[in-house]
């Protein structure tokens, strides 16, 4: 009878605790469901939070909870990636530097959570939207002018991720701007530093596949160093001048108006073939009208003149009769070398 009695009440023990595991799974698989509702409404901290508490019933659980604990593992990484997003949409909303900053720290809260979770879904993406939210934080500071945190902010988008192109491209701007020392925006000092960037940008775009950023990257190293050796033009530094402008056909061959500039210095420098053979150059690669071709023709013009190659000169000159070369071209050809006609 004894005997009896307890195995009665073991048995009775082991129902309680089968009712008890029951109640604590219904429980689990509620909070559970809880959490996926939470997740819908994008209330995605609750649901954090929600899915948190699954884990801890479901823990207690033993092997009876495993499928529900793992359920809820994988919603929490997922949760992480949904409150990024919803930072990112925030920054695009605001474009200012304090919701770009929420986002950063949201991607990389997903890092951080995915790799505690054993779980990569979101790694690769999240990673790479780092870098690219440094690269927009560094164009936000240099709309400001704030060209030093600019500077800061492309550079740990480098330290990411070292084949961005588009940083690179970063970096030769705010080069630039710092050593604009006259802010007239033609660089001052460090002109070979600015293009060794650009040069980077161009070889980075290269060979990750982004011809768009290698295109605007040699405009810009082209434009930059005709401004420079125009500049050395004006002021009579002819050899520097001649020197830059050459290195700004590297970026583009067809520049009619580095041409142009190198026929101006050689004919300032007393170089009167050199010029000849740059303004032939230049009129080749000239797609613009007959005002657009004016200067070109007046520096072959001058030339020309300088070779004594009359009838050459008074050709050139006659085709620069256009819009501000016009005054010039006609002083010439009426005082100077007394051209038989001039053309209207």
């Amino acid at each position: 009878m004894k005997v009896l009695k307890t195995s009665l009440c073991a048995a009775l023990l082991v129902l309680m605790a089968f009712q008890v595991q029951a109640q604590d799974r219904t429980q689990a698989v509620q909070l559970y469901n809880q959490g996926l509702e939470q997740a819908q409404s994008n209330d995605y901290e609750a649901a954090i939070s929600t899915f948190t508490q699954v884990i801890s019933v479901a823990e207690q659980l033993g092997p009876e909870g495993e499928d529900i604990k793992g359920n809820a593992e994988s919603q929490i990484p997922k949760m992480y990636y949904g409150m990024a997003r919803a930072a990112y949409q925030e920054f695009q909303s605001n474009r200012d530097i304090a919701s770009l900053d929420r986002a950063i720290s949201a991607f990389s809260d997903v890092v951080e959570i995915s790799e505690e979770y054993n779980d990569d879904r979101y790694v690769s993406t999240a990673r790479g939207a780092i870098p690219q939210l440094y690269y927009s934080k560094s164009v936000l500071y240099y709309s400001q002018e704030d060209f030093e945190a600019s500077e800061e902010a492309v550079d740990e988008a480098l330290n990411l991720n070292s084949n961005y192109a588009a940083a690179y491209y970063q970096k030769a701007k705010i080069f630039k701007k710092v050593n604009d020392t006259d802010g007239d925006g033609i660089i001052d000092e460090g002109v070979d530093q600015m293009i060794e960037w650009y040069d980077r940008a161009i070889q980075v775009a290269g060979a990750t596949n982004k011809p768009d950023i290698a295109d605007r990257a040699r405009e810009a190293a082209h434009d930059e160093l005709l401004a420079v050796g125009t500049r050395a033009s004006e002021d009579d530094n002819l050899d520097y001048a001649l020197e830059t402008l050459n290195k700004a056909l590297d970026y583009d061959g067809q520049s009619s108006n580095v041409y142009y500039r190198i026929a101006e210095a050689h004919n300032k420098a007393g170089n009167a073939q050199e010029a000849v053979d740059a303004a032939t150059q230049g009129l080749e690669y000239e797609n613009g009208g007959r005002t657009d071709r004016a200067k070109i023709y007046y520096e072959l013009g001058y030339a020309y003149q300088t070779l004594n190659n009359k009838s050459e000169a008074c050709d050139a000159f006659s085709n620069a009769l256009y819009g501000s070369f016009r005054s010039p071209a006609e002083h010439k050809m009426e005082f100077e070398l007394k051209c038989d006609s001039t053309a209207n």
